[in-house]
């Protein structure tokens, strides 16, 4: 059954797991675009904040479960945003500070609600989720490292080329994170394509 040793302890272990998960993330900076970098921010802070938000909101009350849910939520999500930029840092908090309210909402209600066992079942449940949320972002990331980035020339973000968004100028492809940058690079391309001494046109190059 679950109880406050119980939750503080799980709740130590999935910071550390976070903790882990997001250091070795750090390492692939340079291959994850800004959008990834964004998804990354949003899975660690939701996934943080739901699963400790729970085990909080289980074995509390619904201030000190929301409290702590977002608190932590909100820091993870943050810190590890930052390879998506500010925009990274942004969705991250704001997912974390969602998670945690989520989880300590689900914790409060069901221990008020029902016995023992469905908080000990939800609990098993909740962990399964954060686990496979946390490996599957591993997987990602790692595969992403294998991709060659491209750097769309109108808003210098990174971009995936097999995902992206694709124009040609000059005989050259160049790839987009949006329809918006890829509108703006159609009206005036030549404003976004840099012109060496020899007066021939080349793109950004490779990240």
């Amino acid at each position: 059954m679950l109880n406050l040793p119980i939750a503080i302890i799980l709740s130590i272990i999935v910071l550390l797991i976070s903790t882990g998960v997001g250091v070795y993330l750090s390492r692939y900076r340079s291959n994850v675009t800004e959008m990834f970098g964004m998804m990354i921010g949003m899975t660690q802070g939701m996934m943080t904040g739901i699963a400790i938000g729970y085990f909080a909101g289980a074995v509390t009350d619904m201030f000190i479960g929301n409290l702590v849910g977002v608190v932590i939520g909100l820091i993870f999500g943050v810190v590890f945003g930052r390879v998506g930029g500010l925009m990274g840092m942004m969705d991250g908090g704001m997912g974390g500070m969602m998670g945690g309210m989520m989880g300590a909402m689900l914790g409060v209600m069901l221990q008020y609600l029902y016995d023992g066992w469905a908080v000990t079942i939800t609990g098993v449940f909740m962990s399964v989720i954060y686990i496979t949320g946390m490996i599957a972002m591993v997987r990602l990331v790692r595969r992403c490292r294998v991709t060659q980035m491209e750097i769309d020339p109108v808003c210098n973000m990174k971009v995936d080329p097999k995902t992206s968004l694709q124009d040609t100028f000059k005989n050259q492809v160049f790839y987009f994170c949006s329809p918006s940058c890829q509108q703006s690079f159609a009206k005036t391309p030549e404003a976004y394509v840099r012109i060496p001494m020899s007066g021939k046109k080349l793109g950004f190059p490779h990240v």
